[in-house]
């Protein structure tokens, strides 16, 4: 068994850690002037559960730090321009940035600003019998128009029950790269039009690999029923997420922004999104991010 590694946000050198602050300042979409933290409106127990929710997020945002830089590679293989490269390197860097945030947070609230990391990390699926090309568009398709389009969602849905200003300003800092993130799916579809015109049967095979996609990403982000119990008052105040609107929140964005936004460039998606399915074919499928 792989031991468990833990994830810190403590410089590795003066000079390294002087490099990483002016990364971090260049790659910055907001400059709000962040407000102190006050601890004193809400119950211990709210308060702990915010802790939680932190910790989760630093583990999952670092977690998808090499599947970006994976579909970097992808990209490359596929014959990409620098600019999809780079940018989705940046979006590699945005993740670190975010578990470092994420770090800055927990030590804010008198946590300890680290956590378990995951045993492992699954590669991207290479999906045989697919052009550098397909697997490329296949791999960034679930990466940002599924799963980060999700999460930008869920961000904005929290945002509109923070009133800490403080956790209202490092959520929106997390939010204005997690748009980017669900953008550049669509904007590496746009560059394709002209590919995708002069293939048509990569639309029909996209649309046969979103009916596994699909029903392996719901499973992932929606589950299978909210779970039992409902957020207080004040965690709901603080931005803890709420299971109970965790369906519909997936479901919202899907039907009402993926799914239409997939369709306007010949991918058939709402008819894969009605027939989709968990079938045993596509197993490589799970190992997406």
């Amino acid at each position: 068994m792989d031991p468990l590694r833990t994830l810190s946000a403590a410089p590795t050198s003066p000079a390294l850690a002087k490099e990483y602050a002016l990364l971090d300042a260049g790659l910055a979409r907001t400059a709000d002037t962040l407000p102190p933290w006050d601890p004193s409106p809400y119950p211990p127990e709210a308060l702990a559960s915010l802790q939680s929710t932190w910790v989760e997020r630093m583990s999952a945002e670092h977690g998808s730090f090499p599947v970006f830089t994976g579909l970097a590679l992808q990209l490359s293989e596929a014959g990409a321009g620098f600019d999809a490269e780079a940018v989705m390197l940046r979006m590699a860097a945005d993740e670190i940035r975010h578990a470092a945030l994420c770090a800055d947070v927990l030590t804010a609230l008198g946590g300890d600003p680290s956590c378990v990391a995951p045993r492992a990390v699954a590669p991207l699926a290479r999906h045989p019998g697919c052009s550098p090309m397909e697997r490329a568009l296949r791999n960034v398709i679930y990466t940002t128009c599924l799963s980060e389009m999700v999460a930008v969602a869920r961000f904005v849905e929290a945002l509109e029950h923070i009133e800490s200003p403080y956790l209202r300003a490092m959520t929106r800092r997390l939010l204005a790269d997690e748009v980017l993130h669900g953008q550049f799916g669509f904007h590496w579809l746009d560059a394709q039009r002209s590919w995708l015109a002069a293939n048509p049967g990569v639309c029909d095979s996209t649309e046969r690999w979103l009916r596994h996609a699909l029903a392996v990403i719901e499973l992932r982000l929606a589950g299978t029923s909210p779970r039992p119990w409902t957020l207080t008052d004040a965690e709901r105040a603080l931005g803890v997420p709420d299971p109970a609107r965790a369906r519909e929140v997936f479901h919202t964005t899907l039907e009402g922004a993926v799914l239409p936004g997939l369709e306007r460039y010949g991918i058939r998606a709402r008819r894969a999104w009605e027939a989709r399915s968990l079938d045993p074919v596509g197993e490589a499928l799970a190992q997406l991010a």
